[in-house]
């Protein structure tokens, strides 16, 4: 049976694809049960499938064999991309007469195991492996250089999918650092039609993924937003029709190459930043009061005086003299360099946290 390279690529940017990839592989290779895989063990990430495998024998082996697996040492050491069949280890005495063989090979009727170390690099390590079960042969040259051939084209799948897991990765963080400080962020399409957004921004503005965002208020704000470069303030009306949000929309061109669009269809080109105005920040006044040296007191002062925006009834809501107030307020002018309250209020919000408030 041919085998079409095609299928690689096609699940190299698209991952649910490689449980068919591994068996028609398979089929292809004579193989009655097979596995593919990637792993980063530093941040514990990956995937694998497998086809004709019996899960009660998988669960054996992660429970029982896999610490008597003496075949693993050996399938290890095999060079990078380079395809060993199994055979002449399954036929050595100290093999056979394991525990491993006796009690997990020789019952699920194992003849051949033809593996391919794909990747073997600090920080990735992807494996491929075929097997045969009796009544089949043992794999040939002609076999084992049939996979050679497509041992590069399925390296190059792995390095793919693990770009796209890096890129999910960031985007995931980026998202939520965005969405935790009372901003978020929806991504376009050239035209306008909405790709993804930050889970609390589809009900809040009634968006809707997929369709254009429209020519409505947001829609509006939005496309100017895009075509000036300039940030746009807008009140939205929000889905009972009575209460509105105010927010901010900031929008960013996105770098973009066409091989967004072979899996996904069309590539993010816009990320519009969302940050609703009508929502206080947090603001992490211990950090403050640790690098400036700030007081208990001078610290409680700070906190009531942003707080209220009022510097002339400290006093009286701390439980202290005005004058006393006054001269803890002067230390932190000092002590910040600042002159005045409003430049203590513009440095007191440069400390604002990704925290919810």
């Amino acid at each position: 049976m041919a085998f079409d390279i095609g299928e690689i690529y096609d699940a190299a940017f698209d991952r649910t694809r490689f449980p068919g990839l591994i068996e028609r592989l398979g089929v292809a290779m004579g193989a009655q049960a097979g596995f593919i895989g990637w792993s980063d063990p530093d941040r514990q990430v990956g995937f694998q499938f497998q086809f004709g495998n019996d899960p009660v024998w998988l669960n054996r082996y992660v429970e029982t064999y896999a610490a008597q697996d003496v075949l693993l040492p050996h399938l290890h050491a095999i060079p990078e991309g380079e395809c060993q069949p199994a055979w002449d280890l399954l036929q050595m005495p100290e093999v056979r007469e394991s525990a491993f063989y006796r009690e997990y090979l020789a019952p699920q009727g194992i003849v051949d195991n033809l593996a391919v170390n794909l990747i073997k690099r600090p920080g990735i390590v992807a494996s491929l492996a075929l097997l045969r079960r009796m009544p089949s042969e043992r794999y040939t040259r002609a076999e084992c250089a049939k996979l050679a051939v497509l041992v590069p084209h399925l390296r190059r799948a792995i390095y793919i999918q693990s770009h796209l897991v890096r890129a999910q990765e960031h985007a995931a963080a980026d998202r939520a650092f965005a969405g935790s400080a009372g901003s978020s962020v929806m991504l376009l399409s050239a035209e306008h039609v909405l790709l993804e957004a930050a889970p609390a921004l589809v009900p809040l503005l009634r968006l809707r993924i997929g369709e254009p965002v429209g020519e409505g208020v947001l829609g509006s704000a939005i496309a100017r937003t895009i075509k000036h470069e300039e940030p746009v303030a807008v009140e939205v009306v929000l889905r009972d029709d009575v209460s509105t949000v105010r927010v901010l929309l900031e929008a960013r061109r996105l770098d973009t190459t066409r091989f967004g669009d072979l899996a996904d269809g069309p590539a993010a080109t816009f990320a519009v930043h969302v940050t609703r105005v009508d929502l206080p920040r947090a603001i992490a006044f211990d950090a403050i009061g640790s690098l400036y040296g700030l007081t208990a007191t001078e610290l409680r002062v700070l906190k009531d005086a942003v707080d209220t925006g009022d510097i002339t009834a400290i006093g009286d809501r701390q439980g202290m003299a005005r004058a006393t107030a006054r001269t803890h307020l002067h230390r932190i002018y000092e002590k910040t360099a600042t002159r005045s309250f409003a430049g203590l209020s513009s440095l007191v919000h440069r400390f604002g946290t990704i925290s919810p408030v």
